[in-house]
């Protein structure tokens, strides 16, 4: 835990020094935290109020800040559109993205304005871009099946992405999204996404580590089709499928750590992609059913 002084003072012995330091909260010394590497211990010396922070998120976030602050300063030296948004918007979500990453996603992430009424991605399409709204709202339909008409499945704002499950699962798209405003996307090629964005931000295991994990009060994911889950699951499973996961996010618990299973690993990779987008605590098992059968861990019953 990092900890910062924000009311009241306290003195601090400082490692190589006889004497204390005063820290008062608000002067220059409380910028940095009192568990500072150089400080071996901080008394209060009035009444104090601190916070406490978690020290790699903490270290994670100011990594992001100060890349995505050079970058806002080379878009404006470059009269270039503004991209820090695209990795603001993602370091709560993917705190798992290694930082050499960071530096790259800088230079392969692509700006493209967009008008009301654009066509970004079609249903059916094979997928090629991995999208995220730096300004502007976008609307998501989905063909009926029963129909030739359009269902109207959400509308996404600024700050949402779009367009991982094609290249997470190598498939066609499964929805139609087209600008509601005028606006700017933020995307990234598919072989850059599942490079720097895609693979780091899956947590795969295997079938014994799944098993451990489980021990642990970890929880089955059925991401299949409700069918296919009556016909072969794992002992107490949960089925949430693929398609209803964005709708029925909020039915997950935060505080639980789920393991996304499918036959293969690829629908249960998107669906554990969407879920950490939201800050949930999530791993893939890898090679899905098939590749635990073949194992003597667990049995699907």
């Amino acid at each position: 835990q990092t900890i910062f002084l924000l009311e009241g003072d306290a003195d601090v012995t400082v490692k190589g020094r006889s004497e204390l330091l005063r820290v008062s909260a608000g002067d220059a010394k409380a910028r940095f935290p009192l568990t500072n590497p150089g400080y071996i211990s901080a008394v209060a010396v009035s009444n104090c109020k601190t916070i406490c922070i978690d020290s790699d998120t903490l270290d994670l976030m100011t990594a992001w800040d100060q890349l995505a602050t050079a970058e806002t300063r080379a878009a404006e030296d470059d009269s270039q559109i503004d991209n820090s948004k695209f990795l603001n918007g993602f370091h709560k979500s993917f705190q798992q993205i290694p930082i050499a990453h960071i530096g790259e996603l800088f230079e392969r992430v692509e700006p493209i304005p967009v008008d009301s009424g654009e066509l970004i991605i079609k249903e059916g399409d094979e997928g090629d871009y991995f999208y995220l709204i730096e300004f502007g709202v976008a609307r998501v339909t989905r063909q009926d099946p029963n129909g030739d008409e359009e269902m109207h499945l959400a509308d996404l704002g600024e700050g949402t992405s779009f367009g991982e499950d094609a290249l997470l699962t190598n498939n066609t798209r499964n929805a139609t999204v087209r600008m509601n405003t005028r606006g700017v996307l933020l995307r990234l090629y598919k072989d850059d996404f599942l490079e720097l964005l895609g693979q780091p931000a899956l947590n795969w295991v295997s079938g014994k580590e799944a098993a451990s994990l489980i021990k642990d009060g970890a929880q089955w994911l059925d991401i299949r089709h409700e069918m296919e889950f009556r016909q072969s699951r794992l002992p107490r499973a949960t089925n949430l499928p693929l398609h209803e996961l964005r709708q029925r996010m909020d039915e997950l618990n935060k505080n639980q750590h789920y393991i996304c299973y499918c036959n293969s690993g690829r629908r249960s990779s998107a669906a554990a992609f969407a879920m950490a987008k939201t800050g949930l605590k999530v791993s893939v098992l890898e090679g899905g059913l098939q590749q635990l059968m073949a194992e003597p861990v667990l049995k699907a019953s």
